[in-house]
């Protein structure tokens, strides 16, 4: 029998933003003890918080940017069945209403993230954050990796 490790559920959130060109938003996230990597903002959900709520403050903490929650929309369930504990991230994705809000965006957590960037769909970098990963082909409508399971959500 395999000992407890009590390790709690991870619930996150993670945000694919666009802007008027289709281009997403990844931060190059340089987290000590991990790989570096490209990712959505995202974190995890926070008690008494819907998924929209809490992208809409993950977003705000980690880029300064604050979006309007009916900008927000769910559209899938992951779960990262590869994790020791039980890992699963709704993404969600936002449209910019105003390209202006582009100039909001800073790195707001250093120690985290080196920078924002905005890619095409068609030329992102190859070394992505595994639920950024998974989000962007559930988003593209391709294959996922075997370790990840997708369950879409209807708006």
């Amino acid at each position: 029998m395999i000992e407890s490790l009590n390790l709690a559920p991870i619930v996150g959130v993670g945000v694919m933003i666009f802007d008027d060109t289709d281009q997403v938003l990844l931060g190059l996230r340089i987290k000590v003890g991990e790989k570096a990597s490209w990712c959505f903002p995202s974190g995890k959900i926070e008690a008494g918080e819907r998924y929209e709520q809490s992208a809409l403050r993950e977003v705000n903490e980690e880029t300064g940017l604050k979006l309007e929650d009916l900008n927000i929309k769910p559209f899938t369930l992951l779960i990262d069945q590869s994790s020791p504990v039980v890992n699963t991230t709704v993404g969600l994705s936002c449209q910019l209403h105003d390209n202006k809000m582009k100039a909001q965006i800073v790195v707001t957590e250093p120690d985290i993230f080196d920078r924002w960037s905005w890619f095409s769909l068609s030329d992102l970098p190859s070394n992505l954050f595994p639920a950024s990963e998974a989000m962007l082909n559930v988003w593209k409508e391709e294959k996922l990796l075997e370790s990840w399971v997708s369950y879409p959500i209807m708006a």
